[in-house]
């Protein structure tokens, strides 16, 4: 569906604009500015585009079925810019447009194949990026900046030198001033060092993502995501439940907005791999922080079971903070009488720390800015949820979204689905590629990959600690004086293996 401005069935979309605008001047009077513009919506064959909380930048990719050969008379050298809008009709979508928006830019055409049933037509790929790729391709940072961290990360990514962007820039406020310098990184690896000393203004949150979607470019903390202005939960944007999609006979009602909340099909991945987590110190860790100029150490233990209760997740409690909903429940491990969370050695970290090091500006602990962080961010890299579902342009990642993940259970007849009580619930929305294919049956579909990092409702807590290992009745073994014995029954038997063993030889 080209352009509309209502929604009939789920999967419509309004593909209003796709031009190439090529870096030649068009013919005109001296002095003419007017770049040469081609219009390639009738030869467009798919349309997708990645964004992601992990990712700098969004990219994407036209398939096109060209009958022309424009990649090679316009020509498509990687200067050429693209124009592209398109959206769920009725609602805000992604307008790559120049003068009104801003346009992509094309770094490469690939996959090229010859219609073998037409000489004279080829398909290929074309892939774009953002213009701030380009930038940070070409330039470096060698500069240090001294007070809060989100004015050098404005400077980076407004400056000339740098990335010289004009996108809209989404940033939250840090508690802290402090001075770093940049080592002669391109600009995103310099944000991101910024990022890694960032601490949230309004959260026990450290470690900033900086990120694009549709809307302009983030630098946030995870905590800023799950919450609003530090006081209640973030709703959830929308809401998604797996159902058959509508079968309609020829008098029945289209149901648009039912099917648009519908999920075609879903997956959970590494929804528990509690090795993986205790190694990246998930649930605890430690720090040995070594001060240089007063010549001290200290050890900090950090527990996430005693931390959790301090900050905002995915799930929350009546709107504010949950400390019962923890993605692992308490149990003593083992005949170890503690959980899991008081195994401080499982990763161990060396950080040094001066107070005040750079004069007035503030050099954070490792407790906030490297335990805590290491724990947040690995208990929301497992148990991905990825949605296939219709194409909805309201949504961009960093939202938070509600998934009923249903109770995959036998059930009886007329009876309701129940949903799943720890997996369902809300997710952080990590990453969203939209994919549109043209024709007349073509849809706009879209792959949602989104994470939690803890259950929708708590697990039960076990206080009393037990083990199946009996007391120990075992002892260690020579294993020499072990092979002495077996010797002397293989002598005794004077066979090996089915064979009658030599009276004279090396074993005699």
């Amino acid at each position: 569906m080209a352009t509309t401005t209502e929604v009939h069935n789920a999967g419509d979309y309004s593909l209003s604009i796709a031009e190439i605008i090529s870096y030649k001047i068009q013919g005109g009077p001296p002095g003419s500015h007017t770049p040469y513009i081609m219009d390639i919506r009738n030869i467009i064959m798919g349309v997708t585009l990645s964004e992601s909380i992990y990712d700098f930048t969004m990219v994407g990719k036209i398939q096109v079925y060209d009958t022309q050969d424009i990649r090679t008379l316009l020509p498509i050298t990687g200067l050429e810019r693209l124009n592209l809008k398109f959206n769920t009709p009725g609602v805000p979508g992604i307008n790559g447009v120049a003068n009104k928006g801003h346009p992509f830019h094309i770094y490469k055409i690939e996959s090229i194949f010859q219609d073998k049933s037409a000489t004279s037509a080829q398909a290929y790929d074309i892939y774009f990026c953002s213009r701030e790729t380009y930038y940070n391709n070409m330039r470096k940072v060698s500069k240090a900046y001294e007070g809060a961290v989100e004015l050098g990360v404005e400077d980076i990514f407004r400056g000339k030198k740098y990335l010289n962007s004009r996108k809209q820039l989404f940033m939250e406020p840090t508690k802290y001033k402090t001075k770093v310098v940049i080592p002669n990184l391109k600009p995103f690896n310099a944000i991101d060092l910024l990022g890694s000393r960032a601490v949230s203004g309004k959260y026990e949150n450290a470690g900033y993502l900086f990120f694009e979607t549709p809307d302009g470019y983030h630098f946030r903390s995870y905590e800023s995501m799950f919450a609003v202005d530090g006081v209640v939960a973030r709703p959830s944007k929308f809401r998604y439940m797996p159902q058959r999609q509508n079968v309609r006979g020829p008098h029945s009602t289209p149901t648009p907005e039912k099917d648009m909340h519908g999920v075609h099909n879903w997956g959970l991945t590494d929804s528990v791999n509690i090795l993986k987590n205790l190694s990246a110190g998930a649930y605890a860790n430690k720090s040995i922080e070594y001060d240089p100029f007063y010549k001290t150490i200290n050890i900090n233990e950090y527990d996430y079971d005693k931390n959790f209760g301090k900050h905002f997740h995915t799930e929350h409690s009546d709107g504010w903070k949950t400390d019962v909903k923890t993605p692992l429940p308490y149990a003593k491990f083992d005949d170890t009488n503690k959980a899991v969370s008081e195994e401080f050695d499982q990763r161990v970290v060396l950080s040094p720390n001066t107070s005040n090091v750079h004069d007035n500006f503030k050099f954070i602990g490792p407790k906030l800015r490297v335990q805590h962080m290491m724990s947040q961010r690995q208990l929301l890299k497992h148990g991905v949820l990825t949605l296939n579902v219709w194409g909805n342009s309201l949504l961009r990642a960093g939202d938070i979204i509600n998934f009923e993940m249903p109770l995959l259970r036998p059930m009886e007849q007329n009876t309701p689905v129940l949903k799943n009580p720890h997996w369902g619930g809300r997710y952080l929305v990590t990453a969203i590629k939209h994919n549109i294919v043209r024709g007349p049956a073509g849809r706009y579909t879209m792959v949602i990959s989104a994470v939690k990092d803890n259950v929708a409702h708590p697990y039960k807590s076990e206080f009393d600690s037990w083990t199946h290992v009996e007391s120990p009745k075992s002892k260690s073994h020579n294993i020499y004086e072990l092979d002495k014995a077996l010797l002397g029954r293989i002598k005794s038997l004077g066979t090996l293996d089915g064979q009658k063993l030599p009276k004279t030889g090396p074993h005699r």
